[in-house]
């Protein structure tokens, strides 16, 4: 039987709040980090704070979560989920609360390497030169030899409740690891992820919000033919106020939508001579701007281009480095595509073009 023990019974003194009810997607911070286990594990034991009893019950009131006590240390918290757990329990995994990006393929990997092991711990290896400091000296410390350790921490059940039973009352353990290590004398490791982080301070928090932008233009005599930026020979152009780029249109509407901003025809109306003429790109530049000002960053765009004529793959490269450049991405974040709709409607009969967009932003 496998168990999960869950530690969320401390007082979030750094955080300016109790950061275990925070909101992070569209959900509390805590429902986050259970949403790992509840699939994978038979039982979940969730050790909180006594003054956050009540309102832990209200919010999983309707799940298979066990509920108990934390004490005033850490180790007193684990002991507690310890003895809460099933007698049946073969396997445990415990876990900070406060790390919500763990994810179930992780969990899954702990349980089965603690299995044949008898524990798994999830570390990962140090990528900074590393010192240690004693005030103004400072000694060199070789960091292939060090990693960092994360949860959660999996064991043999029988095996990590020896080890507390016998631990050292007079010593301070900052994690369960040290105290299976102190009584068996060695721990297996696993590879963990670089955004499995435990959240201390506000600035640790963030999340995630997908936006969708769409946009079509006629197409008519006597006007270029702009997309992100590159302009296509073709005998046909966008009718718009601006250049009409419709595709770089549906991208900055999927930008907008993803931090909870009106369209371009708010921001941009199409009565403002300020943009008569302009370049899509130039208006892309102000979107960004936006993003900036309320501390988010565009993780991925991905735009498709609906068009019967002309034919676009040999600009596709230009059009992404476009973007990419403008909204300071990676060239492998921005992808875009082009397809036809096989001569129905009006972009197959060659009256429009259209773009349909999609965006990924940490907020």
């Amino acid at each position: 039987m496998k168990s999960a023990i869950i530690v969320a019974g401390g007082t979030s003194s750094r955080f300016e709040q109790n950061k275990l009810f925070a909101p992070l997607f569209d959900k509390t911070l805590i429902e986050a980090t259970v949403d790992a286990f509840i699939d994978v594990a038979d039982e979940v034991v969730l050790v909180v704070n006594a003054k956050d009893m009540m309102q832990m019950t209200l919010l999983f009131a309707n799940s298979k979560i066990k509920l108990t006590t934390g004490g005033h240390t850490r180790t007193q918290s684990v002991l507690n989920g310890l003895k809460a757990i099933s007698d049946n329990s073969t396997l445990v995994a415990i876990h900070d609360g406060a790390r919500p990006y763990a994810s179930k393929t992780l969990v899954e990997h702990c349980f089965d390497t603690a299995e044949q092991f008898g524990s798994a711990i999830p570390v990962l290896k140090a990528v900074d030169t590393i010192y240690l400091q004693e005030g103004e000296k400072a000694k060199f410390v070789d960091r292939n030899k060090i990693c960092r350790v994360q949860t959660p921490q999996t064991f043999d059940t029988a095996k990590i409740k020896h080890a507390y039973q016998n631990r050292d009352d007079a010593k301070s353990y900052t994690d369960d690891s040290q105290v299976y290590l102190e009584t068996f004398g060695s721990l297996h490791f696993v590879e963990g992820e670089n955004n499995n982080i435990k959240i201390t301070y506000p600035s640790d928090l963030f999340s995630q919000s997908v936006g969708n932008g769409f946009d079509v233009h006629q197409l008519v005599e006597n006007r270029k033919l702009v997309l992100c930026g590159v302009e296509i020979p073709h005998n046909l152009g966008l009718l718009g106020h601006s250049d009409a780029d419709v595709a770089t249109h549906a991208i900055m509407d999927a930008v907008l939508s993803s931090i909870g901003e009106r369209d371009i025809g708010v921001h941009f109306p199409d009565n403002d001579d300020n943009y008569k003429g302009i370049s899509s790109i130039t208006l892309l530049q102000k979107v960004n701007e936006i993003v900036k000002s309320k501390n988010a960053k565009i993780q991925s765009i991905s735009c498709v281009i609906m068009a019967q004529a002309p034919k676009l793959a040999n600009y596709i490269p230009q059009m992404c480095a476009n973007i990419a450049t403008v909204l300071n991405l990676p060239i492998n974040r921005v992808n875009i595509s082009a397809t036809t709709t096989e001569h129905l409607g009006i972009i197959g009969e060659q009256k429009g073009i259209a773009a349909q967009a999609v965006c990924l932003t940490q907020m």
